[in-house]
């Protein structure tokens, strides 16, 4: 029973997660970067119970005959002589690693995120388009792995794509160093177009293909060679309609011009320039230099103090959060993770600016990957996490026992009281960050002047030991603000886990303050860090009881549940939450333990 249960909800699990438009990526050209080197900061959007692990892969010699792990049907590419090191960001749920989420940063200083770009017109049943079963996940491994340039990751990128075709609908991968930054365009089968982000320009990438000119003359442009006429042969695209256009040629109608991507694309612009956009291209051209906070309030952004942030938007839930809205905002429910990359001189000064989740919520912290990544993480082993990336490993979605998990805890619980918390929590993420600014520019600062020195083992301790304070210092933070919102105190019964697994209501018990009367149709019981528009269980009527002294109980059916586990085996945090009759809001953890 139990067993059959996990397939099926596994399966429903990666639908709904393929389904959902995702990410959301900035390129600042070095141009009108206050440092002089590019930026690059990115939402990554993906649906399910996921964690996010921190590792490093160290540069490695390899074997003739080597070959890389790849998805079931894909190519298995051949490993080169030798790969360069790299930090890597993995997301990974109990079914295995995603293939379309992490980012990594290799130390030549090149990194790469990427985007979904819906679908393609391209034919995925069409298996002429691949050679082997063509290239997925590794795409974006080779780049980090053999790149020494963002330039080059696209030249290999492309390579690789011409000779095993790339196997998804449609995807662009943003790559970049400190020069340079490149949005590669991907088509499934062989085609594909770059474009190099200009150094008077800022590049907004949400959920569709934005490369629009192709001119072969074009020194900041590397596509497919037979990219017009093989549009051209498939019907896609008309010389006697007006000039080629990359995006409106490729993109599958129903995936062009969503209204999901264009508000978060323009929305973006307006912030940056400062007046509403009209047509949305490629770039937009700032009047004066984009700094990184600017950028880390794109990614935070809900379209506050507009009409696409309507109170009423938001009524659905206990807090009035607005992440799990019909309205697609470029700070939602599903980001697992944000970054800020701002290049530094050398690879090791990149300052990336971190949230552990919705940067709404949570701070960025300052890391520098390179120099080592904070024990507080619990730093994964990189290469031997690299091996097992795509196996299935049951326990990865539990809950743990790190500095990482008291933010995902305390953004859970902000999200169920987050109306009235918000105003308050906003200004106090504004200035934890502000003097860690301070701190990270006086940190980098000496970590360069060693460097310069030669004093590479004394630049790198700096850098690291800075990392681990704010790191901690920011963690125990988060935990004393998880205090100051007065969670309530959730349990369920023993058995909870057999109940679930055999269809039957949860009962759910919570400890309400004297005198506060639980509204029963506003409750909602769901996992952590799960759409709760999608995946939550409202409470079964007529089930909430008072069973005296401020303790209640109430049922829940919970499928809805069921399914966001997965196949996870572990200790997982559920939460409750929902309003008193006098409007007020309020939510508590319990736990969740499959084990029984």
């Amino acid at each position: 029973m139990k067993k059959k249960a996990f397939v099926l909800a596994a399966a429903v699990l990666m639908m709904s997660a393929a389904a959902a438009p995702a990410c959301f990526t900035a390129a600042v050209g070095k141009g009108i970067s206050p440092t002089g080197f590019v930026i690059i900061g990115h939402n990554e959007d993906d649906g399910g119970r996921v964690t996010v692990r921190h590792g490093y892969v160290p540069a490695a010699s390899h074997s003739e005959g080597e070959t890389l792990p790849a998805e079931k049907g894909c190519a298995a590419i051949p490993q080169v002589p030798h790969t360069y090191g790299f930090y890597w960001s993995e997301a990974k749920s109990a079914e295995g690693g995603l293939t379309a989420a992490d980012a990594m940063y290799n130390d030549q200083g090149v990194v790469v995120v990427s985007n979904s770009c819906a679908r393609s017109r391209e034919d995925t049943s069409d298996p002429s388009r691949l050679t082997e079963g063509g290239i997925g996940y590794n795409l974006r491994r080779i780049i980090a792995e053999r790149a020494a340039s963002a330039r080059e990751g696209v030249k290999i990128a492309a390579e690789m794509i011409e000779h095993y075709g790339y196997a998804p609908s449609g995807r662009t991968y943003t790559i970049a160093d400190r020069n340079e930054a490149w949005l590669l365009q991907v088509v499934s089968g062989r085609h594909y177009a770059a474009r190099r982000v200009r150094d008077d320009e800022i590049a907004l990438m949400p959920n569709h293909y934005t490369i629009h000119e192709i001119s072969p003359d074009d020194p900041d442009i590397i596509a497919s060679p037979d990219l017009v006429s093989y549009a051209q042969k498939r019907g896609w695209y008309n010389p006697a309609e007006g000039p080629f256009d990359f995006a409106e040629a490729y993109q599958a109608e129903k995936s062009y011009g969503r209204s999901y991507n264009i508000l978060r694309q323009s929305a973006a612009a307006e912030m940056i320039l400062g007046r509403p956009c009209g047509k949305l291209d490629f770039s937009v051209k700032p009047e004066s230099p984009v700094s990184v906070d600017l950028i880390k309030a794109i990614l935070r952004t809900h379209y506050e103090g507009t009409l696409n942030d309507a109170p009423w938007l938001r009524a659905q839930f206990p807090g009035a959060a607005p992440h799990d809205t019909q309205v697609r905002r470029v700070c939602t429910g599903t980001t697992i993770e944000s970054t800020v990359w701002q290049m530094g001189s050398r690879p090791e000064t990149t300052t990336v600016w971190t949230a552990f989740g919705r940067p709404c919520e949570l701070p960025y912290i300052p890391l520098h990957p390179l120099a080592g990544i904070p024990d507080g993480l619990a730093p994964t082993d990189g290469a031997a996490a690299l091996k097992d990336h795509l196996k299935e490993e049951p326990a990865a979605a539990a809950w743990r026992e790190d500095q990482w998990q008291k933010f995902r805890d305390y953004e859970s619980l902000l999200e169920l009281v987050y109306s009235e918390n918000y105003e308050f929590s906003s200004r106090r993420l504004w200035s934890v960050e502000h003097f860690m600014a301070r701190r990270n520019d006086a940190a980098v600062a000496a970590a360069e002047a060693a460097f310069d020195g030669g004093r590479k083992d004394e630049a790198l301790k700096i850098l690291k030991d800075q990392d681990e304070h704010e790191l901690n210092r920011a963690a125990d933070a988060s935990a004393q603000w998880y205090d100051a919102l007065n969670p309530v105190s959730v349990s369920v019964q023993d058995d909870a886990a057999r109940k679930v697994f055999e269809g039957e209501p949860l009962s759910v018990t919570f400890q309400m303050d004297s005198g506060r009367t639980p509204s029963e149709e506003t409750l909602l019981f769901g996992l952590g860090f799960s759409n709760a528009r999608t995946r939550w269980a409202s409470a079964e009527p007529g089930t909430l009881k008072d069973l005296g002294e401020g303790r209640w109980s109430v049922q829940f059916n919970a499928e809805k549940l069921f399914e966001s586990l997965g196949s996870g085996e572990g200790r997982f945090d559920c939460w409750l939450g929902g309003r008193d009759e006098t409007g007020h809001s309020f939510g508590g953890r319990c736990f969740f333990d499959t084990a029984k």
